[in-house]
């Protein structure tokens, strides 16, 4: 039988660092965890129960963030921005991989106000 407990344990240590929110680029429940490791090993093959304890064992703390979304809506000529918050409470991971959202500015035409 196949201890998915040690592989998953030893794929986090290879790919991953404790980290604390502010640094962390990996930031996931731990259902969020479980679902990135299962596009890896099969569905289902440790609990959050397992996963908890790995990530205990391994020097991970569970951590609480705010988590903020975005949205910007157009009333009459008005932009309005609304950043929503919630509280998230999880794990915060650092990979070596660079996971920050790239930004691209183009110039947007803006239409001749009618006057």
């Amino acid at each position: 039988m196949l201890n998915y407990p040690e592989q998953i344990t030893a794929f986090i240590t290879a790919n991953f660092t404790p980290s604390d929110p502010d640094r962390a680029n990996f930031k996931r429940t731990t259902d969020g965890v479980l679902t990135f490791l299962f596009a890896t090993f099969p569905d289902g093959c440790i609990s959050d129960y397992d996963l908890n304890d790995i990530l205990l064992e391994l020097g991970y703390e569970r951590h609480t963030w705010v988590n903020e979304h975005i949205e910007v809506t157009y009333v009459d000529e008005a932009e309005i921005t609304t950043i929503n918050k919630s509280l998230v409470s999880g794990w915060c991971l650092q990979s070596v991989f660079n996971l920050n959202p790239d930004i691209f500015e183009a110039p947007v035409e803006r239409k001749p106000k009618r006057g």
